[in-house]
Formats: structure tokens, C-alpha cells, sequence
């Protein structure tokens, strides 16, 4: 299964922010630059985001983003919902009668379960877990920085 940038990016976006004090605002240019996502695409999914209430901003010179619900209640799969339209491995599970045999497919079963368990397994990742596995990984290896 290949993961959209979009998404990896969102979940980015959103770690980084779990990753700094609560309600610390952080300039979407800085997070950009921090996380290595294109500018353009950080102020379009941060907008996503936003709609979904994972995120909130803050105009002027002094803004910025912050998270704008606990990081422990955002799961992976809420991100994925928040800047997809689908978490279906194949299009026929969300729409069948798109299946060119009706829906008599062997397969059609076989997805359905994969991602049932790929959802599940996404769904118990939060925000906050990526957070913490980050700040042991920086705290042992040094390797992230604010550069």
C-alpha cells in the first residue's frame, strides 16, 4: 500500500505540534521547514486540517498553528479521513457497482478484510504515541533538530 505524501505530511504536521508544550504555536513556514514539507502543500493541509478541528491557527505576525484537540484522541486514521476521501484498498469496497462483475469477485471479501484490519490498526495510533516514540528516538539518537 503506498500512503499519499499528503497524508504522511498531515501526520507530520500534526506530530510536530504534539511534539512542542501545549498550546505553543508554531509558524507554518517553521514547521515546513522543520518536518521537510513543501510550503505550499504545509498551508493546504493545514486548511484540511482545520476544517476537521485537529488543527487551529492564529493570524498576525505573532501566529501559527497549534493543535486544537488532545494528541492522545487523534489516531492515525482520523488523519487519513481528515485529507482523504477513502481509506479503501481497492475502489470497489467503497463502491461496488463499480466492479466491472457485479460484486461476484472472490477478491472483493478479501480486501474488505484487509482493510478492516488496516483500519483497526490505524485507529489505535495517535498522534501522541508518534510524539512520545519521537521525543525517545531524538533523546537516544540526537539525529532531529530544529535546523
Amino acid at each position: 500500500m503506498l500512503v499519499p505524501m499528503k497524508i504522511d505530511y498531515g501526520v507530520r504536521i500534526l506530530v510536530h505540534l504534539a511534539s512542542i508544550p501545549r498550546k505553543s504555536v508554531e509558524k507554518g513556514s517553521d514547521i515546513a521547514r522543520i518536518r521537510h514539507i513543501p510550503e505550499n502543500f504545509m498551508f493546504q493541509i493545514s486548511n484540511q486540517l482545520q476544517e476537521k478541528k485537529l488543527l487551529k491557527s492564529i493570524r498576525g505576525p505573532k501566529g501559527g498553528y497549534y493543535l486544537d484537540k488532545d494528541p492522545s484522541e487523534i489516531s492515525i486514521a482520523d488523519v487519513m479521513d481528515s485529507l482523504e476521501k477513502t481509506m479503501s484498498t481497492v475502489s470497489c469496497i467503497d463502491n461496488p457497482e463499480l466492479c466491472k462483475i457485479s460484486g461476484s469477485c472472490s477478491q472483493q471479501d478479501m480486501w474488505d478484510d484487509i482493510e478492516k484490519v488496516l483500519v483497526s490498526k490505524l485507529e489505535s495510533i495517535t498522534i501522541k504515541d508518534l510524539a512520545d516514540k519521537e521525543r525517545t528516538y531524538i533523546g537516544t539518537t540526537g539525529k532531529f533538530n530544529r535546523n
